[in-house]
């Protein structure tokens, strides 16, 4: 455990055994930053499809090569409290509350959906021994503070070649990850299902 933005936030390393507390973020959190992306129903679409992403999630944690944290805030956490960061933070059972999730995983071959719309692989990806961020997601209540980029920097080390697929309109999610070094390809893929009408297309860094 780590403590994070003067001591607000402790990060855990997550396997498959913390599928739920991570999925339980996931969700919330998918449904909070995409409904005025893609539209009012989607929130209801993303919460009926909790099982399907919570399978999905547990797939990916499962994985030998996935590097997965946790942001866990304390409902009790004031930062002036009589004890100071480093002797609350000492309990890690005061810190309950999942607020964020990241995931990356080794670059590889293309997945059946990015076959299935037309994607093709970045260039130099697995050949630089390049990283996907699958997820990077905090809710609300924790943004603002800087956990974001502490979530990105603990499973991608700065600087790395990596790539990620992003919702295209979603500025401010751009806007974070040309801070940290990212470019878009400037593709405009159809997605499918639930995240229909919306369009997808990658950022890469160091590739």
């Amino acid at each position: 455990m780590s403590f994070v933005c003067d001591g607000k936030y402790a990060l855990t390393a997550v396997g498959p055994s913390e599928g739920s507390a991570y999925s339980q973020v996931h969700v919330k959190a998918l449904a909070a930053s995409y409904r005025e992306l893609i539209g009012e129903d989607f929130a209801t679409r993303i919460r009926a499809e909790a099982g399907s992403v919570s399978d999905e999630d547990r797939d990916y944690l499962r994985r030998s090569d996935a590097r997965a944290v946790i942001a866990w805030s304390n409902p009790q956490f004031e930062e002036t409290n009589d004890f100071g960061c480093c002797g609350v933070g000492a309990d890690p059972d005061l810190w309950t509350r999942p607020v964020g999730i990241a995931l990356t995983i080794d670059a590889g071959p293309l997945e059946a959906w990015e076959r299935e719309i037309g994607a093709l692989p970045v260039s130099g990806a697995v050949e630089s021994g390049a990283r996907q961020l699958v997820n990077l997601y905090v809710l609300p209540e924790a943004q603002g503070e800087g956990l974001g980029s502490e979530l990105l920097r603990e499973v991608l080390p700065e600087d790395s070649p990596a790539f990620l697929w992003l919702i295209n309109g979603n500025d401010g999610a751009e806007r974070f990850y040309r801070r940290h070094g990212f470019h878009g390809l400037g593709e405009d893929f159809p997605t499918q299902g639930t995240w229909a009408p919306s369009t997808t297309g990658r950022m890469v860094r160091g590739l």
